[in-house]
């Protein structure tokens, strides 16, 4: 059986706008601790039975948010496990308080030239229409995602080095511990 964070929690999600490495880093660090790895996007598109642009294209925004509050809701039981939670996921408080239930959460910061670069063609991200577009949801975002317990920078940092720093800040973090 895999162990707790020396905090006592046993999960860990991970924020932050799309691109940024949630998905890559979250499966480098959950095979570090030896925990699951699930992607939330994944879970709403399993539910769904579509992709998350079909659900934004035929129901709208406002039904995939639904649908992602209800994936993370399902998932806040889960223990041992490496959540990464999608760009706009921590946004709503519903879904931010199921995310961060028993969680150490983490703002994988990325800079905009960064972000824009890894999803610059990427047609099935809904909400990646503009250069734009992308400038203005990261800047209305940043202040939500400076929520989380811990940040690190995923700018120009390797996947596993990011998952390694994350998994070296969760190991030394004890009970009480102020994680910012």
């Amino acid at each position: 059986m895999p162990a707790a964070l020396p905090s006592g929690r046993a999960r860990i999600v991970l924020v932050g706008f799309m691109g940024a490495g949630k998905t890559t880093v979250g499966r480098h660090l959950a095979r570090l601790l030896g925990w699951d790895f699930v992607d939330l996007d994944d879970q709403v598109v399993a539910r769904a039975g579509k992709s998350v642009a079909a659900i934004f294209r035929e129901q709208g925004e406002a039904a995939f948010r639904a649908a992602e509050h209800d994936a993370a809701v399902a998932l806040a039981p889960r223990r041992f496990v490496v959540i990464a939670a999608g760009g706009g996921a921590f946004l709503a408080p519903g879904t931010r308080a199921a995310l961060s239930a028993d969680a150490l959460t983490v703002w994988l910061r990325c800079a905009l030239p960064a972000l824009l670069a890894r999803i610059a063609d990427d047609r099935d991200r809904p909400l990646a229409g503009s250069r734009e577009t992308i400038a203005a949801l990261l800047n209305e975002r940043e202040p939500v995602y400076r929520l989380a317990n811990l940040v690190v920078d995923t700018t120009s940092v390797a996947p596993p080095d990011a998952a390694r720093e994350i998994a070296s800040a969760a190991m030394h973090q004890g009970p009480g511990t102020i994680d910012r």
